[in-house]
This record gives structure tokens, C-alpha cells and sequence, in this order.
């Protein structure tokens, strides 16, 4: 996989192709579907870099707006096994490069969503205990991670 600075027509492919877990967490989060969320990110975000597999295709695009720190991203960005440890390592490399310019990454992460639980542990942060957050009051944890 590859990180290259996003353009509107990746972005808008992986918002029609979001992942159903990234869609849901956006809207119990916030009350807007991931596509809207993911556009509004992208728009609002200083640094946004799209994830493509080998072949170009858009698999995912991650952000930082402030110290929030997010990633939303298709099925097929964690399909195989190759691709979830390009992710963690990709993943860990750009984190790294992020805390050179700011302090603090944070987000917070659906705690029933167990796979990026376990893929923001790998990469360092630390989970805090799930607390009832947005307008779905779902448990959510919070996520950091400082340079």
C-alpha cells in the first residue's frame, strides 16, 4: 500500500465504499453517515493522505484536524493479511511523522469496533475505558497518543 496526499475524486470513491463499521461509527459519533463525516474531514483537515493498495485503488484516507487524529476507510483497506500489516506499519510511520509537528494525536474509537481497537494499540496509543459519547450515547473510547 501506498500514502500520497489525497485528492477529491479518492476521497469520494472511499466515501461511496466506506466500511459499514466506519459509517456506523461516524453515526453513532456524530449523527451524520460516514460519507458526509469523511468529506467534512477532508475539507476541515491541515494534513489528509489517501491510502491506495498497489494498483491505485483508494482504500482508505486518514487525517489530522488539530490534535484529532481519524482514518476512514473501505473493506478492502484490512482484507487481506498483507494489507492490515501494511496498514500497521504504514500507520505507524506516518503517527510517527504527526508527532513531530503536534504533541498530542487523539481521537475516539467505537469500543465495539475490536479490529482498530487492537490497530491503535499496535501503534502506541492508549485506550482509555469506554465512556457513553454522541447522540446514540454508545460507548466509545478514547484514544492518544504523545510525542
Amino acid at each position: 500500500m501506498k500514502w500520497r496526499p489525497a485528492e477529491q475524486l479518492m476521497v469520494e470513491l472511499v466515501a461511496l465504499n466506506m466500511r459499514r463499521s466506519d459509517d456506523l461509527e461516524c453515526r453513532y459519533a456524530y449523527g451524520i453517515g460516514g460519507a458526509q463525516a469523511l468529506l467534512e474531514a477532508w475539507m476541515a483537515s491541515s494534513v489528509v493522505h489517501c491510502i491506495c493498495a498497489d494498483n491505485g485503488e483508494p482504500l482508505g484516507v486518514a487525517g489530522l484536524n488539530g490534535s484529532v487524529i481519524w482514518l476512514l476507510g473501505t473493506d478492502g483497506l484490512t482484507a487481506t493479511p498483507q494489507r492490515r500489516a501494511a496498514l500497521a506499519l504504514g500507520g505507524r510511520r506516518w503517527t510517527d511523522i504527526l508527532l513531530e509537528e503536534s504533541p498530542l494525536l487523539e481521537n475516539w474509537v467505537l469500543a465495539a469496533n475490536v479490529e482498530s481497537v487492537r490497530w491503535l494499540r499496535s501503534m502506541g496509543f492508549k485506550i482509555a475505558t469506554p465512556e457513553p459519547m454522541g447522540p446514540s450515547c454508545q460507548l466509545f473510547r478514547h484514544v492518544w497518543r504523545e510525542r
